[in-house]
């Protein structure tokens, strides 16, 4: 039986994309001249940039819907119990998804290509396999009970989202931040409530070396982005 209702599942696959997507525009962004965006900005700074994240939720949302019509049935129906009973491993894991990466639909790829987000097939099918290694870790995270003594508002939109409890210096630099002295020991275990899509935002090493605190995470573009697009999604309640 499925832990979530189908609606549930698509928000989970919308939320995957957003900050893949938000990072692919700031791509585009950082690529055009600096004549081209000026251009683009004169009239209305402030106007323009609400247009834009508008535009952006509209896009998120339209390739999501895309995408997840086509999703297989398990893909849309995995929980954390079937993950906890399968002794293989693969269920939650990206190997799940391996066959529809490999057939993604056409209207899917050519949106984002004709956006000039991406380049080409290949650069679309390695952003939709983070999207879709975000997306199955959400819908196999532990029930809310499990969790009730973690916060349930993200600490960088503070918004309920779905949420993972996570090391800030990601654990597998651990050992190498230590004999490098990037950071004493005792913030090696400091932890956050983000959603896991945020852990895509750099390499595990940048992560620890730079991005190692809510506050810092804050400052980034794309993290900034990402919380502009997510305070105008209906049904979540901001904290006050």
């Amino acid at each position: 039986m499925s832990g979530f209702d189908q609606r549930s599942y698509y928000d989970m696959l919308k939320d995957s994309m957003s900050v893949a997507l938000v990072k692919a525009v700031l791509n585009k962004e950082l690529a055009e001249s600096k004549e081209t965006r000026l251009k683009a900005t004169r009239n209305g700074g402030e106007v323009n940039a609400r247009q834009e994240t508008e535009e952006l939720a509209d896009f998120i949302e339209f390739l999501a819907t895309d995408l997840y019509q086509y999703l297989p049935k398990d893909l849309t129906e995995v929980t954390y119990d079937m993950k906890l009973a399968d002794e293989s491993g693969r269920v939650g894991s990206i190997e799940m998804a391996e066959g529809f990466l490999n057939n993604l639909p056409a209207t899917y790829i050519d949106a984002i290509v004709d956006a000039k987000l991406l380049t080409d097939e290949e650069d679309v099918k390695r952003m939709t396999t983070m999207v879709m290694e975000d997306y199955l870790a959400a819908a196999t995270a532990p029930p809310q009970k499990w969790m009730e003594t973690r916060p349930l508002e993200c600490e960088l939109c503070t918004r309920q989202v779905r949420l993972t409890y996570h090391h800030l210096i990601p654990r597998s630099t651990h050992a190498r931040v230590l004999k490098k002295k990037i950071h004493p020991e005792y913030m090696i275990n400091r932890v956050g409530s983000e959603p896991i899509k945020v852990h895509h935002v750099e390499e595990n090493m940048e992560l620890a070396k730079n991005w190692y605190t809510i506050e810092l995470l804050e400052q980034r573009d794309d993290i900034q982005r990402w919380i502009a697009y997510i305070s105008k999604r209906p049904g979540r309640t901001r904290v006050k």
